[in-house]
């Protein structure tokens, strides 16, 4: 009686670990752009929404960096950096994707230098859509945070999520199974 009631337990166990949902998530992240005197390292973008660009001028210049988010021909945004500075951040401009104001699709970064074109950087934009197919798959839902679109391949990595799961479920089997054989022995 007491060995049928840890194999139900065990069983009921077992039971939740495989319907158990995984949880899959990222924070924003940062980008960051360094603008010399000469050149912008790097030189264009793949971001998703979400996104912080950061504008580092480490040039001897003051530099503006302007955009038309909504396409509509008014500049949007209009970040202004002083010459490299070590003691302020007055050298540096921070510009958030904010998710639902930008449209996926290719921008155009305009960067001036004392109120001419220095430079345009090709930004492309992705949203982050996270999309679930399937609640039910042991090493847990076949989720996607959209990395593909930035890197250009499908990430099939383990997470740590994935392998937990997997091993708690090996320590279930191999529980049920002692009880099953200490039974058999016992009776």
């Amino acid at each position: 009686m007491r060995n049928m009631a840890r194999f139900k337990a065990l069983a009921a166990s077992l039971i939740i670990i495989m319907i158990m949902p995984t949880v899959i998530a990222h924070g924003a992240s940062d980008y960051q752009f360094i603008m010399r005197n000469q050149t912008l390292q790097p030189s264009e973008a793949k971001l998703l929404d979400n996104t912080t660009m950061i504008f580092f001028n480490v040039a001897d210049e003051n530099r503006t960096i302007k955009m038309d988010v909504d396409k509509d021909g008014v500049d949007d945004v209009e970040c202004v950096t002083t010459p490299y500075n070590a003691t302020s951040n007055s050298d540096e401009c921070r510009i958030w994707i904010e998710p639902g104001v930008w449209d996926a699709g290719n921008y155009g970064v305009r960067i001036m230098s004392n109120d001419s074109l220095w430079y345009v950087l090709n930004l492309v934009v992705s949203l982050d859509n996270h999309t679930e197919t399937s609640n039910f798959d042991l090493a847990g839902p076949n989720y996607s945070l959209n990395e593909n679109l930035i890197d250009g391949f499908e990430d099939d990595k383990t997470t740590p999520v994935k392998i937990y799961q997997l091993a708690l479920l090996v320590v279930l089997i191999a529980g049920l199974l002692l009880t099953i054989k200490r039974d058999e022995f016992n009776g």
